[in-house]
């Protein structure tokens, strides 16, 4: 005001403005012009009261009960098992007649798990016994009124795994290393039976597969079943498993080949050779040199001895210098012999198939240790059937071929994501 009055209509105008401009400094320091936003205080969620599930077996609950385990002992019986629990003759026959449906009682073996659930009170009175047939079923017995018998089934797991492993020494080995169930070894053995000499595997070959493996409690259940694979070495082979419309599950390659030949690469499934075949060798028992015609292999008394093809039994019997032998016809063109066996399984004249066990490993006759001499006769000639080139079987259908095509396409895919990883880590399982 007293600007305005001395100085007159400027100086008013001046400090006018001046008092508009603390105002507005005022404003914009003093009061929140910002968007309403209500206060919200923080809270922290408290885990709800969780109750852990009561212990339970078999599905059944355990409260209140206690399991006692055991393992079914030689010559035992359903009797002998339930009677020391004070369990009558009466109920025992009740419950082996109500069993009939779903377990046949004389089924119970030794050795297998068995458990037995009393209650938990000062009469401890039996409530259940449970026998497991296997890993996945078990037979429930229930003692007391309303008695029954019923079958429980553990869940099994089934899980689709691959990986690519070099071979270091024994593939059994080589496999377990990688993570792998070793049963897997012997399914390879048979997927490339016709295909792949296992005898003749060396230090760097390489097998990647693709399979299919079940569990129960994380334990192996089953054999795996090999989906497709891959062997690198001085050739390379793949197999893919496939069931043509109208036809059995087989292994066919890349082309829809199958790999089933005219016979079997081996009589055994899984050894070592010991002697090949040659012109000139020296005998271990006759001390001088001699053609060896045919190919030993090397496997502990009682290994099974497996035709190679089908055919018929041409002479079981026995030579001073072969033991017991077996040989087979199995067309015009071939014939196959396997000397030195411990036993004998099979009679002339019989038809055997192939990967039929037709007799057992021994030493009988002119041998000095437990083997197979395999001989193999062309066209009246003994020759090296490890250096055969038999024909594969029938090929796919047309018809068959798309199906079959998306298969092989979907396992391949997956055999070269497992050789990317393993070339990329130490590890060579991917799973």
């Amino acid at each position: 005001m007293f600007l305005a009055i001395m100085g007159g209509k400027k100086l008013w105008t001046i400090g006018g403005g001046l008092v508009v401009a603390l105002v507005a400094v005022y404003v914009y320091i003093g009061v929140d012009v910002s968007p309403h936003v209500e206060f919200v205080p923080e809270t922290t969620a408290l885990p709800e009261d969780t109750v852990p599930d009561p212990p339970s077996a078999y599905g059944i609950p355990l409260s209140g009960f206690i399991l006692e385990q055991g393992k079914v002992k030689p010559g035992a019986t359903f009797s002998d098992l339930l009677a020391p629990q004070g369990i009558g003759g009466g109920t025992i026959d009740s419950l082996v007649r109500m069993a009939a449906s779903v377990f046949d009682i004389h089924r119970i073996r030794a050795g297998h798990p068995y458990a037995l659930i009393f209650t938990d009170d000062d009469q401890r009175m039996p409530a259940y016994f449970v026998y497991e047939a296997d890993q996945v079923d078990h037979v429930i017995f229930t003692l007391r009124p309303p008695m029954s018998v019923t079958i429980g089934k553990r869940p099994v797991h089934t899980e689709e795994k691959s990986l690519c492993v070099a071979v270091t020494g024994a593939l059994w080995n080589d496999l377990a290393k990688a993570g792998a169930d070793p049963a897997v070894a012997m399914k390879l053995s048979e997927v490339f039976a016709w295909t792949v000499d296992f005898y003749r595997i060396q230090k760097g070959d390489r097998f990647t597969v693709v399979y299919r493996e079940r569990t129960v409690d994380g334990e192996p259940y089953g054999d795996p079943e090999v989906l497709g694979v891959r062997y690198q070495g001085a050739f390379t082979r793949d197999a893919f498993r496939f069931a043509p419309d109208q036809g059995e599950l087989a292994y066919f390659d890349s082309a829809g080949n199958s790999l089933r030949k005219a016979f079997l690469q081996a009589p055994l499934k899984y050894s070592r050779i010991s002697s090949g075949f040659t012109l000139r060798r020296f005998h271990p028992v006759q001390k001088r040199m001699k053609a060896h015609l045919g190919t030993d292999y090397a496997a502990p008394y009682g290994t099974p001895i497996l035709a190679v093809g089908d055919g018929t039994v041409e002479k079981a019997g026995y030579s001073a210098g072969n033991g017991n032998f077996v040989k087979i016809r199995h067309n015009g063109v071939y014939e196959t012999q396997y000397l030195h066996m411990r036993k004998i399984l099979v009679r002339n004249g019989q038809r055997v198939q192939q990967g039929q066990t037709i007799g057992e490993v021994g030493s009988t006759g002119l041998a000095t240790g437990p083997h197979v001499c395999f001989r193999f006769w062309k066209n009246g000639e003994q020759v090296d059937h490890r250096r055969e080139v038999f024909p594969s079987a029938e090929p796919l259908a047309a018809a068959d071929r798309p199906a079959f095509q998306k298969v092989r396409d979907e396992l391949l895919a997956r055999m070269d994501e497992a050789e990317r990883e393993a070339a990329q880590h130490t590890s060579t399982a991917t799973f």
